[in-house]
Order: structure tokens, then sequence, then C-alpha cells
């Protein structure tokens, strides 16, 4: 034989070797060097020369898998080329689960040089024939099937799972140890103080800035983000329920919340009041924002900073809103103020109020636990009568029309319940003091969202009087503070 039919002998078994695994939890990708070790010997065997090995780890070839599988994706690339024309598995699932890509690649076979699917077992699967083709199909169409069997099994596995109560598995979840079971009370007890104090008012930003001051990780040891605590803190888990598919189900790992606590967590997420914060967009800077009034018009100011350009520097300022989102005029929009003294001349104004302990004392709103229990209660019956609609209808005793109204009443009953319960924790908790800290230590190192509720419970109005105010200097600023009037609650 010359060494051209050599040559060309050879290119028609230019091999490439495919591996992957589904799921390889220990990061090894042990299973995958044994498929390739296990066709490399195959090809040796056979003689033929393998120009390329391709292996996806951890990626599902089934039609319920949605990762990519890049190097299959390199291997149809280098097919594409007339590179390859064998394809080498251990078996067929390997390589294919769902018939539409193999139908792909049957299609290149008769463009290209790709010749036959061979596992290492023998079974050849010539792609120039129509034998060939058929026994290919068998195997994928084989496959599909027992992932369809598979994917039922373990449904049946988890939900049998779930209602027992069982881990659903995955990492250590925070607050428990690694079995998922055993409560870790360091972290529990952060999960307790981050509850109540999303309860008390404040916002989920300034609690993620303090736990990253005070250098509490998460669960995998990173710094705490905005998403990731208010996941966190919502999560069923920490009651002691175990979802699964929108059930629920009574968990064997212990609590570490209470179902009360919750259900206050959920009725301020989804009060109209508040709104989870997403990164710096909409995120409040102003102190007295919806307190401040034009002493000119009696018209609200809002905050209205100025940007940095043409060389002054920005600057946030108070300004008399004049007209209303729908054009109306509210008010004269004559009245400006730089906002930084304002604020501070207010926080000194709060700090001297709350300076004599008993006063603190005496301002600090009290809870009536009782009235809480109950407008908790009449939350979850009205969330529950909302959930029985849907089996009444489910079981023909509402019909279509009768379910579409009476779906609407009941959802607003269950925003108003929601609405009056995220209200009342408003006036009752807000101010939340810190046990071992004046008003005065604590402004300096707590959150906008906190200020805002001390300010709030003690401050009914903050007038801005028309005046000059760059005529007179304090603190070092350019202001006159008795164009400032503090009108108080008391």
């Amino acid at each position: 034989m010359s060494n051209s039919s050599t040559f060309a002998q050879s290119r028609r078994y230019d091999t490439a070797i495919y591996a992957r695994l589904s799921r390889d939890r220990s990061g090894l990708s042990e299973n995958v060097n044994i498929q390739i070790a296990e066709a490399s010997a195959y090809a040796d065997d056979e003689g033929w020369p393998v120009v390329g090995i391709y292996k996806d780890n951890d990626i599902s070839a089934s039609k319920y898998s949605t990762k990519p599988r890049d190097d299959y994706d390199r291997m149809l690339t280098a097919v594409r080329r007339g590179q390859i024309n064998v394809i080498l598995i251990t078996e067929m699932p390997r390589l294919y689960r769902r018939l539409e890509e193999l139908l792909t690649v049957i299609k290149l076979a008769e463009t290209t040089g790709l010749r036959r699917i061979q596992t290492t077992d023998g079974i050849n699967y010539d792609l120039s024939t129509a034998e060939g083709i058929h026994a290919a199909i068998n195997a994928v169409n084989n496959a599909m099937l027992e992932a369809g069997r598979m994917s039922k099994r373990i449904k049946r596995k988890s939900r049998a799972r779930a209602m027992a109560g069982k881990v659903h598995g995955g990492g250590r979840p925070f607050g428990y140890e690694a079995d998922g079971l055993t409560i870790r009370e360091s972290e529990a007890a952060v999960i307790r103080e981050c509850a109540e104090r999303f309860i008390a008012g404040e916002s989920i930003r300034d609690i993620v800035l303090d736990l990253n001051a005070r250098d509490i990780r998460t669960a995998m040891g990173k710094e705490w983000r905005i998403e990731n605590l208010q996941r966190t803190i919502m999560k069923k888990r920490y009651i002691g329920v175990r979802e699964y598919e929108g059930q629920e189900y009574p968990a064997e790992w212990p609590a570490i919340l209470t179902r009360e606590q919750w259900d206050r967590m959920e009725a301020r997420r989804l009060s109209k009041r508040y709104r989870w914060p997403k990164g710096q967009t909409g995120v409040r800077k102003y102190l007295l924002t919806g307190l401040i009034y034009c002493g000119k018009c009696g018209g609200v100011m809002v905050g209205s900073g100025r940007s940095e350009e043409n060389g002054r520097p920005a600057q946030m300022r108070y300004r008399c809103r004049r007209t209303d989102n729908h054009g109306r005029v509210i008010g004269c929009g004559a009245s400006f103020r730089i906002a930084e003294p304002v604020e501070l001349l207010v926080k000194e104004a709060i700090c001297h109020v709350f300076d004599d302990p008993k006063v603190a004392v005496t301002l600090a709103p009290k809870v009536d636990k009782d009235k809480v229990r109950g407008l908790v209660q009449e939350y979850e019956r009205r969330k529950a009568k909302l959930d029985q609609l849907v089996t009444d209808y489910a079981t023909d005793v509402l019909t279509r029309d009768q379910f579409v109204q009476a779906k609407g009443i009941a959802e607003a009953s269950v925003q108003e319940a929601r609405e009056a319960l995220a209200h009342y924790q408003e006036e009752t908790t807000a101010a939340r003091l810190p046990a071992d800290q004046t008003i005065r230590d604590a402004w300096d190192s707590s959150g906008l969202t906190w200020r805002r509720s001390v300010a709030q419970l003690v401050i009914k109005k903050v007038i801005v009087k028309p005046g000059h105010p760059g005529s007179a200097r304090w603190r070092g600023y350019r202001f006159n503070p008795d164009l400032i009037e503090i009108q108080w609650k008391l």
C-alpha cells in the first residue's frame, strides 16, 4: 500500500473522543477521566488516530437540561471543518438523549467527512447507511425513554422526602450545621436579629452594611449582599417548613423563627410602603422627605440634588415642589435649601430631645402583642380563604366567572390585612432604640432608614422659612438656623 493510500485510509478514522458526566458532586471528574481512558484504549486497539478529546462535566444531555455543552459544540465545529470522521463514546446516552441533536449530526454526515458514531463496546452506528441511522435513532429514543423514567423516579423520591420533611440537600444552610438539622446557635442568633430588625423598620441595605462591618459572613464565608440576605431571611426553612412545588410540609429540623415573625416580615415586604431594594436604584438619600415644608406657600419640599458639572461640586438640596405628577400646581417652586446643614440641625435637635434616658423610654413606642397577634391571625385567615377559592374552582364548586370575581375580592381583602399589619408595625416598632446606646451614639452608625424612623417618631413638620440663609454662617455652612422651624409631635 502506498503512503498516499495509507494516509487516505487513516483519514477515514480520524477520531474524536467525547465524554460526559451529568453530575459530579466531588468536582474530581473521575468518571469522565475513566470514560476518556476507556475510549483512548479502544482507539489504540483499532489503530485510529485521536484528533481531539472533548469532555463536558456535570452537564446533562437530556431534554430537561438547560446548561450548554461547550466541548460538545467545539466538537461539532471540528466536524464541520472536516477534521473528524468518527465520534467515539462509551455509550450512546453519553452523547445524546435528544433526538433533534442526533438529527443535526445525521445532516452533518451528509456534507462532511463524519461517517460513524462508535461505542467502546463495539456498537457501530454507520451514518452513511439507512440501517446505521435507524439504529442510532432507536438508541437515542431508548435513552430519552430512560431519562423520562429517571426524571419521574427522582420526582417521586423528592416528593416523598418533602412530605416526610427531609432535608433537600445542597450546601450548608446559614443557621444550621452541615447536616441541615442541627442549629448553629451563633448564626441562628443573627437570623433572629435580622428578622426583628426588618420587622422593626430597618432596611435590608442597612442590615447588610452592619453585618459586613461586623465581619459576619454567609455560610460560604462571603460578605452578605442585599438580595442574598433578603432571600435568606424569608426562607420558610427558618420556621420549620419544608417546601416542594408550592406545598408546605412540617420539617424534621427545628425552627429558628416563629410563623408570626415570618408573617410580619412578609406583610412588610409586600406592603405598598415597602419594596425590596435593588442595587442603588431608588435608594432613599434624604432624611426629611415627607417631613419638610415650604414656609412661603406651605407646599411639600422634596430632595433635588445638583450633579457635578462645569467645575461645580455636586450638592444635595431640598426644593419646594411646584407641580405634581399630573402637572397640577401644588407649590410655589421658589424655596431651596442645602440639605446638609438642615439635616445636621434636625439631628442635633432630635438628639437633644432624647438626651434624657427617661424621655427616650417614654417616647419609645410600646408593642401591643395581642393586637399584633390578632392582625397576624386575620392576615392568615384571609390568605387561607384565598387559597380555598382555588380548591373550590378546581372541584367545580365555583364557575370560572365566580372564581375570578371572588378572587379579586379576596386578594383585595388580603392586601388590606397585610397593609394593616405593616402600618401597625411601622407605628409601633419603627424607632427601635439600641439597648446599649443613646440616640446620639447610634445616629452616625445607623442607616438612613433607622434615622428617618426616629425623626418621624418625634417630628411633625420641618418648615423652611423664606429669607436669605447665606447671610449667616453656622457650623462651616452659609446657613441661618433661625430660618428653620421644627414642629414637634409632643
